[in-house]
Protein backbone atom coordinates (compact mmCIF):
# COMPACT_ATOMS: atom_id res chain seq x y z
CA UNK A 1 0.00 0.00 0.00
CA UNK A 2 1.31 3.44 -0.93
CA UNK A 3 1.89 5.93 1.88
CA UNK A 4 0.16 8.77 -0.02
CA UNK A 5 -2.96 8.41 -2.15
CA UNK A 6 -3.32 11.26 -4.63
CA UNK A 7 -6.89 11.85 -5.80
CA UNK A 8 -7.30 13.32 -9.27
CA UNK A 9 -10.74 14.01 -10.74
CA UNK A 10 -11.00 14.68 -14.45
CA UNK A 11 -13.53 15.51 -17.12
CA UNK A 12 -12.32 16.20 -20.67
CA UNK A 13 -8.98 17.28 -19.25
CA UNK A 14 -6.55 16.28 -22.00
CA UNK A 15 -5.01 19.75 -22.43
CA UNK A 16 -2.87 19.88 -19.26
CA UNK A 17 -3.19 16.30 -17.99
CA UNK A 18 0.32 15.12 -18.91
CA UNK A 19 1.84 18.18 -17.28
CA UNK A 20 -0.06 17.57 -14.04
CA UNK A 21 0.67 13.85 -13.85
CA UNK A 22 4.34 14.33 -14.75
CA UNK A 23 4.70 16.72 -11.80
CA UNK A 24 3.69 13.83 -9.54
CA UNK A 25 6.12 11.41 -11.18
CA UNK A 26 8.85 14.04 -10.66
CA UNK A 27 8.34 14.16 -6.88
CA UNK A 28 11.34 13.62 -4.60
CA UNK A 29 9.00 11.48 -2.46
CA UNK A 30 8.11 8.30 -4.36
CA UNK A 31 5.83 6.22 -2.09
CA UNK A 32 2.55 7.32 -3.68
CA UNK A 33 -0.32 6.15 -5.86
CA UNK A 34 -2.71 8.12 -8.06
CA UNK A 35 -6.43 7.38 -7.84
CA UNK A 36 -7.83 8.87 -11.05
CA UNK A 37 -11.58 9.36 -11.36
CA UNK A 38 -12.76 9.88 -14.93
CA UNK A 39 -16.10 11.70 -14.80
CA UNK A 40 -17.28 10.31 -18.17
CA UNK A 41 -14.80 12.17 -20.37
CA UNK A 42 -15.35 12.15 -24.13
CA UNK A 43 -11.84 13.27 -25.13
CA UNK A 44 -8.51 11.42 -24.92
CA UNK A 45 -8.30 11.46 -21.11
CA UNK A 46 -8.38 7.66 -20.74
CA UNK A 47 -5.83 7.20 -23.54
CA UNK A 48 -3.41 9.53 -21.75
CA UNK A 49 -3.86 7.67 -18.45
CA UNK A 50 -3.15 4.35 -20.17
CA UNK A 51 0.28 5.64 -21.20
CA UNK A 52 1.43 5.50 -17.55
CA UNK A 53 2.28 2.57 -15.30
CA UNK A 54 0.40 0.77 -12.54
CA UNK A 55 0.95 3.60 -10.05
CA UNK A 56 -2.21 5.13 -11.53
CA UNK A 57 -5.47 3.40 -10.53
CA UNK A 58 -8.17 4.36 -13.05
CA UNK A 59 -11.90 4.46 -12.21
CA UNK A 60 -14.80 5.83 -14.21
CA UNK A 61 -18.11 7.14 -12.91
CA UNK A 62 -21.29 5.61 -14.35
CA UNK A 63 -22.50 9.09 -15.28
CA UNK A 64 -21.25 12.65 -15.10
CA UNK A 65 -21.69 13.86 -11.52
CA UNK A 66 -20.90 17.08 -9.57
CA UNK A 67 -17.29 17.50 -8.47
CA UNK A 68 -17.94 17.10 -4.73
CA UNK A 69 -19.77 13.84 -5.35
CA UNK A 70 -17.00 12.69 -7.71
CA UNK A 71 -14.38 13.38 -5.03
CA UNK A 72 -16.39 11.32 -2.52
CA UNK A 73 -16.55 8.50 -5.07
CA UNK A 74 -12.77 8.61 -5.36
CA UNK A 75 -11.99 8.79 -1.64
CA UNK A 76 -13.26 5.24 -1.11
CA UNK A 77 -10.37 3.95 -3.25
CA UNK A 78 -7.70 5.98 -1.40
CA UNK A 79 -6.12 3.65 1.15
CA UNK A 80 -2.88 5.49 1.87
CA UNK A 81 -1.89 6.91 5.25
CA UNK A 82 -2.19 10.36 3.69
CA UNK A 83 -4.57 11.79 1.10
CA UNK A 84 -3.62 14.55 -1.33
CA UNK A 85 -5.45 16.26 -4.20
CA UNK A 86 -4.35 17.50 -7.59
CA UNK A 87 -6.63 18.92 -10.26
CA UNK A 88 -5.84 17.97 -13.82
CA UNK A 89 -4.61 21.41 -14.86
CA UNK A 90 -2.42 22.20 -11.84
CA UNK A 91 1.19 21.30 -10.99
CA UNK A 92 3.27 20.29 -7.97
CA UNK A 93 6.86 21.35 -7.38
CA UNK A 94 9.12 18.34 -6.91
CA UNK A 95 9.71 18.76 -3.15
CA UNK A 96 6.03 19.18 -2.20
CA UNK A 97 5.15 15.73 -0.90
CA UNK A 98 8.54 15.15 0.75
CA UNK A 99 8.28 18.32 2.85
CA UNK A 100 4.66 17.75 3.85
CA UNK A 101 5.01 14.07 4.71
CA UNK A 102 8.17 14.77 6.73
CA UNK A 103 6.40 17.48 8.73
CA UNK A 104 3.35 15.32 9.45
CA UNK A 105 5.38 12.22 10.27
CA UNK A 106 7.24 14.24 12.91
CA UNK A 107 4.08 15.89 14.29
CA UNK A 108 1.34 13.32 14.82
CA UNK A 109 -1.09 15.96 16.11
CA UNK A 110 -1.30 17.58 12.67
CA UNK A 111 -4.38 16.38 10.81
CA UNK A 112 -3.69 18.35 7.64
CA UNK A 113 -0.94 20.35 5.98
CA UNK A 114 -1.10 23.04 3.29
CA UNK A 115 1.41 25.22 1.46
CA UNK A 116 1.77 28.32 -0.66
CA UNK A 117 2.00 28.36 -4.41
CA UNK A 118 2.30 30.22 -7.67
CA UNK A 119 -0.53 31.39 -9.89
CA UNK A 120 -0.01 30.39 -13.50
CA UNK A 121 -1.94 31.28 -16.64
CA UNK A 122 -3.35 29.02 -19.35
CA UNK A 123 0.11 28.69 -20.90
CA UNK A 124 1.79 27.84 -17.55
CA UNK A 125 3.45 31.26 -17.15
CA UNK A 126 3.80 32.43 -13.54
CA UNK A 127 1.56 35.46 -12.91
CA UNK A 128 1.72 35.75 -9.12
CA UNK A 129 2.09 33.87 -5.86
CA UNK A 130 0.28 33.16 -2.61
CA UNK A 131 2.16 32.56 0.65
CA UNK A 132 0.26 31.48 3.79
CA UNK A 133 0.46 33.90 6.71
CA UNK A 134 -0.65 31.38 9.32
CA UNK A 135 1.81 29.24 11.23
CA UNK A 136 1.62 25.54 12.11
CA UNK A 137 -0.90 24.84 14.88
CA UNK A 138 -4.42 26.17 15.42
CA UNK A 139 -5.17 28.23 12.32
CA UNK A 140 -8.97 28.42 12.56
CA UNK A 141 -9.28 32.14 13.27
CA UNK A 142 -6.59 32.93 10.70
CA UNK A 143 -8.78 31.24 8.08
CA UNK A 144 -11.81 33.21 9.24
CA UNK A 145 -9.85 36.42 8.77
CA UNK A 146 -8.25 35.40 5.48
CA UNK A 147 -8.94 31.99 3.99
CA UNK A 148 -5.71 30.81 2.39
CA UNK A 149 -5.99 27.03 1.89
CA UNK A 150 -5.48 26.02 -1.72
CA UNK A 151 -6.81 22.54 -2.38
CA UNK A 152 -3.92 21.51 -4.61
CA UNK A 153 -1.54 22.09 -1.70
CA UNK A 154 -3.39 20.00 0.89
CA UNK A 155 -2.31 16.71 2.44
CA UNK A 156 -4.69 15.13 4.97
CA UNK A 157 -4.06 12.32 7.43
CA UNK A 158 -6.42 9.62 6.18
CA UNK A 159 -7.64 8.39 9.58
CA UNK A 160 -10.89 10.34 9.91
CA UNK A 161 -14.12 10.26 7.92
CA UNK A 162 -13.57 12.55 4.96
CA UNK A 163 -16.55 13.60 2.89
CA UNK A 164 -17.25 16.60 0.70
CA UNK A 165 -20.71 18.16 0.85
CA UNK A 166 -22.20 16.82 -2.38
CA UNK A 167 -24.86 19.54 -2.38
CA UNK A 168 -22.28 22.31 -2.73
CA UNK A 169 -21.44 23.35 -6.28
CA UNK A 170 -18.53 25.73 -5.71
CA UNK A 171 -17.26 25.54 -2.11
CA UNK A 172 -17.15 21.88 -0.99
CA UNK A 173 -13.39 22.17 -0.34
CA UNK A 174 -13.90 25.29 1.84
CA UNK A 175 -16.57 23.43 3.79
CA UNK A 176 -14.40 20.37 4.47
CA UNK A 177 -11.17 22.22 5.22
CA UNK A 178 -12.78 24.80 7.54
CA UNK A 179 -14.35 22.00 9.55
CA UNK A 180 -10.96 20.26 9.78
CA UNK A 181 -9.08 23.37 10.94
CA UNK A 182 -11.86 24.03 13.46
CA UNK A 183 -11.26 20.64 15.10
CA UNK A 184 -7.55 19.96 14.56
CA UNK A 185 -4.08 21.46 14.42
CA UNK A 186 -2.66 21.70 10.92
CA UNK A 187 0.77 22.15 9.39
CA UNK A 188 1.62 25.19 7.29
CA UNK A 189 4.58 25.40 4.90
CA UNK A 190 5.05 29.07 4.14
CA UNK A 191 6.48 28.84 0.65
CA UNK A 192 5.24 27.97 -2.86
CA UNK A 193 5.06 24.23 -3.54
CA UNK A 194 2.23 24.15 -6.10
CA UNK A 195 1.31 25.92 -9.32
CA UNK A 196 -2.38 26.78 -9.52
CA UNK A 197 -3.86 27.65 -12.89
CA UNK A 198 -5.96 30.80 -12.86
CA UNK A 199 -8.44 31.61 -15.60
CA UNK A 200 -9.96 34.96 -16.50
CA UNK A 201 -13.61 35.63 -15.67
CA UNK A 202 -13.84 32.55 -13.47
CA UNK A 203 -16.17 34.19 -10.94
CA UNK A 204 -19.48 34.34 -12.81
CA UNK A 205 -22.65 35.86 -11.40
CA UNK A 206 -23.96 32.39 -10.63
CA UNK A 207 -20.78 31.53 -8.71
CA UNK A 208 -21.00 34.78 -6.74
CA UNK A 209 -24.57 33.92 -5.83
CA UNK A 210 -23.78 30.35 -4.80
CA UNK A 211 -20.50 31.32 -3.10
CA UNK A 212 -22.07 33.41 -0.37
CA UNK A 213 -24.82 30.85 0.22
CA UNK A 214 -22.40 27.94 0.56
CA UNK A 215 -19.84 29.80 2.68
CA UNK A 216 -22.60 31.00 5.00
CA UNK A 217 -23.81 27.42 5.34
CA UNK A 218 -20.33 26.29 6.41
CA UNK A 219 -19.99 29.10 8.95
CA UNK A 220 -23.49 28.44 10.29
CA UNK A 221 -22.68 24.73 10.68
CA UNK A 222 -19.65 25.62 12.81
CA UNK A 223 -20.93 28.52 14.89
CA UNK A 224 -24.42 27.19 15.51
CA UNK A 225 -22.83 24.31 17.43
CA UNK A 226 -21.72 26.58 20.26
CA UNK A 227 -22.80 30.18 20.86
CA UNK A 228 -19.64 30.82 22.92
CA UNK A 229 -17.60 30.45 19.72
CA UNK A 230 -18.89 33.80 18.50
CA UNK A 231 -17.28 35.44 21.53
CA UNK A 232 -14.09 33.39 21.41
CA UNK A 233 -13.51 34.16 17.73
CA UNK A 234 -15.27 37.52 17.65
CA UNK A 235 -12.92 39.22 15.18
CA UNK A 236 -12.74 36.25 12.83
CA UNK A 237 -16.48 35.68 13.05
CA UNK A 238 -17.17 39.31 12.14
CA UNK A 239 -14.71 39.28 9.23
CA UNK A 240 -15.97 35.99 7.80
CA UNK A 241 -19.64 36.95 7.87
CA UNK A 242 -18.81 40.41 6.55
CA UNK A 243 -17.26 38.80 3.49
CA UNK A 244 -20.44 36.78 3.00
CA UNK A 245 -22.44 40.02 3.04
CA UNK A 246 -19.98 41.60 0.62
CA UNK A 247 -20.32 38.81 -1.94
CA UNK A 248 -24.08 38.84 -1.55
CA UNK A 249 -23.99 42.58 -2.26
CA UNK A 250 -21.74 41.94 -5.27
CA UNK A 251 -24.31 39.51 -6.59
CA UNK A 252 -27.10 42.07 -6.12
CA UNK A 253 -25.04 44.62 -8.03
CA UNK A 254 -24.54 42.13 -10.86
CA UNK A 255 -28.31 41.85 -11.32
CA UNK A 256 -28.91 45.61 -10.84
CA UNK A 257 -30.45 45.39 -7.37
CA UNK A 258 -28.48 48.39 -6.19
CA UNK A 259 -30.71 49.24 -3.22
CA UNK A 260 -30.39 45.73 -1.82
CA UNK A 261 -26.62 45.89 -2.24
CA UNK A 262 -26.47 49.27 -0.51
CA UNK A 263 -28.51 47.95 2.42
CA UNK A 264 -26.14 45.02 2.89
CA UNK A 265 -22.98 47.12 2.65
CA UNK A 266 -24.39 49.58 5.20
CA UNK A 267 -24.41 46.75 7.76
CA UNK A 268 -20.70 45.97 7.35
CA UNK A 269 -19.25 49.35 6.35
CA UNK A 270 -17.36 49.78 9.63
CA UNK A 271 -15.93 46.24 9.73
CA UNK A 272 -13.18 46.80 7.15
CA UNK A 273 -11.88 49.91 5.43
CA UNK A 274 -12.45 48.26 2.03
CA UNK A 275 -16.13 47.82 2.77
CA UNK A 276 -16.47 51.44 3.89
CA UNK A 277 -14.94 52.61 0.61
CA UNK A 278 -17.27 50.35 -1.38
CA UNK A 279 -20.27 51.60 0.58
CA UNK A 280 -19.36 55.23 -0.14
CA UNK A 281 -18.92 54.32 -3.80
CA UNK A 282 -22.43 52.90 -3.84
CA UNK A 283 -23.82 56.12 -2.38
CA UNK A 284 -22.28 58.39 -4.98
CA UNK A 285 -21.28 56.54 -8.13
CA UNK A 286 -21.85 52.86 -8.81
CA UNK A 287 -19.23 52.97 -11.58
CA UNK A 288 -16.62 53.36 -8.83
CA UNK A 289 -18.03 50.23 -7.19
CA UNK A 290 -17.58 48.23 -10.39
CA UNK A 291 -14.04 49.54 -10.85
CA UNK A 292 -13.01 48.67 -7.28
CA UNK A 293 -14.77 45.31 -7.38
CA UNK A 294 -13.04 44.38 -10.63
CA UNK A 295 -9.63 44.53 -8.98
CA UNK A 296 -10.59 43.42 -5.47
Amino acid sequence: MAKVSILMNGYNCEKHLNESINSIYSQDFTDWEIVFIDNCSTDSTKKIINEYDEKIKYYKTSKNIPLGEARNFGIQFCKGEYLAFLDTDDIWLKEKLKEQVSLMDLNKDLQMCYTGGYYIDYNSNKIGSFIPKARTGNVFEKQLLNYEINMQSVVIRNNIHLEFNKNMMFCPDYDLFMKIVFKYNVGVINKPLVEYRRYENSLTNLKIDRWWIEVKQTLDDIFDLNTDLKKKYKKGYTYAYSKVYYYKAAYFMSINKNKDAKKLMSQIKFNRIEYFILYIALLFNKKIWYLIHKYK
